[in-house]
């Protein structure tokens, strides 16, 4: 492939080197080393001069980008048309367009380029709080990290639309190379999309039957969480760890040493606690919304209604008194993750994507 590929990108606090979709441009970098690639970068919290600001800030608000659209978001548009301008792209990848799409798509002609971009979020997000889908529909092509996703966007962009599965770092996350885990544990992971009130009765009642069983928690935390009464209620076991801002080793280790991963989700698409605690060769509990069905098989995941706590009781005790089924499921899980979630394998998939939309 031989032509010129400008990103837009960010990384999120929160997430570590190895996490992220951002992974992807780090892949395809690596695969064609020789093509030319350029990145511009949204860095939020970036200080900048009182005149760029002021200028920023009125270009903003004629944006009307996503509620997750900020004035980090309005610098970062500006610096891509300033760099597709003097560099001369064939492609523009804006890589979260809830973030990152305000104002780049009204400068396609002038900027005689193609422009596509990633949508992470959930159809039922998009219809929520989503005010602005022409913005969407002004794009050459959009790539969704959930199948479910594509029938809702080929309203506004029919035959554009293409579903390519978020990856996983699969070399980093790894199986402990322990062939058998000394305590049961179950690891719960992330904020946003969860359902936390399921997770705080799921865990009294698994602990009433079996006291011994350990939860990890990792949670990014702020003030406001200490007078979160669900929070609370899940602090008061001692079998409770929490765990935030860790780095990549440590995370990687809070992974391989669980029994299963135990994820009650509201909705979702692609899901990085997901991907990386199979790729990690975890057996996995969780609910049957969104993207989950893109991301599991039966022969490692069990997926229940949402608010089905019984159903995740039943399923913990269950895995935690057979180790040989931890095993199988968990080798299933990993060889899951190596078949259909490396990101090399995502990688090459785009570049098609990035050809047909070129060729269109």
């Amino acid at each position: 492939m031989n032509h010129k590929i400008l990103w837009l990108r960010r990384r999120f606090d929160w997430m570590g080197k190895h996490s992220g979709y951002d992974q992807l441009c780090e892949s395809m970098s690596t695969i064609l080393p020789d093509n030319p690639y350029e990145s511009v970068w949204q860095r939020p919290g970036q200080p900048q001069k009182r005149i760029l600001r002021s200028i920023v800030k009125r270009v903003g608000k004629k944006a009307k980008g996503s509620p997750m659209y900020a004035i980090d978001s309005t610098t970062a548009e500006i610096k891509t048309i300033f760099k597709g301008l003097q560099w001369h792209p064939d492609l523009i990848h804006i890589t979260y367009v809830e973030n990152q799409l305000g104002i780049l798509q009204n400068w396609k002609e002038r900027l005689s380029c193609k422009i596509i971009g990633t949508s992470h979020q959930p159809a039922g997000w998009w219809r929520l709080v989503h005010r602005n889908r022409q913005n969407i529909a002004n794009l050459d092509g959009l790539i969704v990290v959930g199948s479910r996703e594509v029938d809702y966007f080929e309203k506004y962009l029919p035959g554009k639309v293409f579903f390519i599965p978020h990856g996983v770092d699969i070399d980093f996350f790894c199986p402990s190379s322990e062939k058998e885990k000394k305590q049961v544990r179950c690891v719960f992971s992330g904020k946003y999309l969860r359902d936390l009130a399921t997770l705080a009765s799921v865990i009294d009642k698994v602990l009433r039957h079996h006291p011994d069983i350990q939860f990890d928690i990792i949670m990014p935390r702020t003030a406001n969480d200490l007078q979160n009464p669900t929070l609370i209620r899940l602090a008061r076991h001692s079998q409770v760890h929490w765990y935030q801002g860790m780095p990549d080793e440590r995370l990687r280790q809070v992974y391989q040493r669980a029994s299963m991963l135990v994820l009650p989700l509201i909705d979702c698409t692609a899901n990085n606690a997901l991907v990386e605690s199979i790729s990690c060769g975890l057996p996995v509990i969780a609910n049957d919304v969104g993207g989950l069905s893109d991301y599991t098989r039966d022969t490692f995941a069990e997926l229940l209604p949402i608010g089905d706590v019984d159903g995740f009781v039943n399923a913990i005790l269950k895995l935690a008194e057979d180790s040989e089924e931890q095993q199988t499921r968990g080798k299933a899980a990993r060889k899951f993750a190596e078949e259909e979630l490396d990101w090399i394998k995502i990688t090459q998939k785009t570049l098609d994507v990035y050809q047909k939309i070129l060729r269109a």
